[in-house]
């Protein structure tokens, strides 16, 4: 049994009649009242991505160079200016700026797993 087929690219007319109707038919007070609906609308959908906007705390400085320290992006080779230099990169990339304790609790980790890690070279 086939089943009858859409009238038009769009589907059956009677699914676009309800929606739109000709200007002409319309009076003053509804355009005022559709123009004042769509532009609140328009309004809180331009406001409700600034709202969670502000929900996203962005990038966390300190869990980024924590996990970049922790991680194997660096090797033998890496001295302290370098890592310094990468928290850095870090801080500029994020907005923010280590605390002066965290800086230095990273730059002790690193010494630390660079000890374990690479015996010979230290």
């Amino acid at each position: 049994m086939k089943t009858p087929r859409a009238s038009g690219p769009a589907g059956p007319a009677r699914t676009l009649g309800p929606m739109a109707k000709p200007l002409e038919a319309w009076t003053p007070e509804e355009l005022r009242f559709e123009i004042g609906r769509l532009a609140e609308e328009l309004a809180s959908r331009a406001a409700a991505p600034a709202a969670s906007a502000g929900k996203s705390r962005g990038v966390d400085v300190v869990r980024a160079c924590e996990n970049w320290v922790r991680g194997r992006a660096w090797d033998e080779t890496f001295t302290e200016e370098m890592v310094e230099d990468e928290l850095s990169v870090h801080e500029r990339k994020a907005g923010q700026e280590l605390p002066p304790l965290e800086r230095e609790r990273l730059l002790q980790l690193w010494l630390a797993l660079h000890g374990e890690r690479y015996r010979e070279a230290a």
